[in-house]
């Protein structure tokens, strides 16, 4: 099944990301085998099913929010591509600062959900819509579907730092691909396929 899913992805007039991330599929650490991996370290840190549940939900959201901040640097490279490598380079240097900034987000999301979606006044009231649809699952205990966020969101993030970190800096063709449209459709595309991949395991 899956290399019908891969073969009719790459025999469509993709863009040069997508044929990126089947590429990097195919390596021994592929971002879905280091997804896979992450999610299998906390399930045995975890001391009970709840503490996996809200290890998956807080992990999950930290991980999406960096993604958005991911996006915009690649934005930020597809509009300014002659300052591709100072782009990443200050993005890597500011890491602390936006790992703080992230972690505080998440756990004004976090709150959002935990209380129905009701929030007396935080920085992130505006974006709370952005999480509005996780409140069902959480309110159900629905661990499942916050398995399969974390895992999609997990193999995001991996196949995104190799293309920032790795590919921009030495393939101009991927940089001329950064726009927002081709952006979104690879991380849908990522998610759809670490979907997949996980129903499979």
């Amino acid at each position: 099944m899956m290399d019908k899913f891969l073969k009719k992805r790459t025999e469509t007039n993709v863009n040069p990301l997508s044929k990126l991330f089947y590429e990097l599929e195919s390596y021994d650490e592929s971002p879905f085998k280091m997804a896979m991996a992450s999610y299998e370290a906390i399930r045995n840190e975890a001391k009970t099913g709840e503490e996996l549940f809200y290890y998956l939900i807080e992990d999950a959201m930290f991980t999406s929010l960096y993604a958005t901040f991911y996006e915009q640097l690649l934005m930020a490279i597809g509009q300014n591509p002659e300052y591709a490598v100072q782009l990443i380079e200050k993005f890597s240097d500011d890491s602390e600062e936006r790992e703080r900034i992230i972690a505080s987000q998440a756990q004004n999301h976090f709150s959002f959900i935990e209380n129905f979606g009701m929030c007396d006044g935080c920085n992130c009231c505006e974006n709370h819509t952005d999480v509005a649809e996780l409140i069902a699952p959480y309110q159900k205990g629905d661990i499942d579907f916050f398995t399969e966020l974390y895992i999609g969101m997990q193999t995001i993030q991996f196949a995104m730092e190799y293309l920032i970190y790795d590919a921009i800096p030495n393939d101009q063709e991927l940089v001329s691909a950064l726009n927002l449209s081709n952006i979104q459709e690879w991380r849908q595309q990522i998610y759809n396929y670490a979907q997949l991949r996980a129903s499979e395991v």
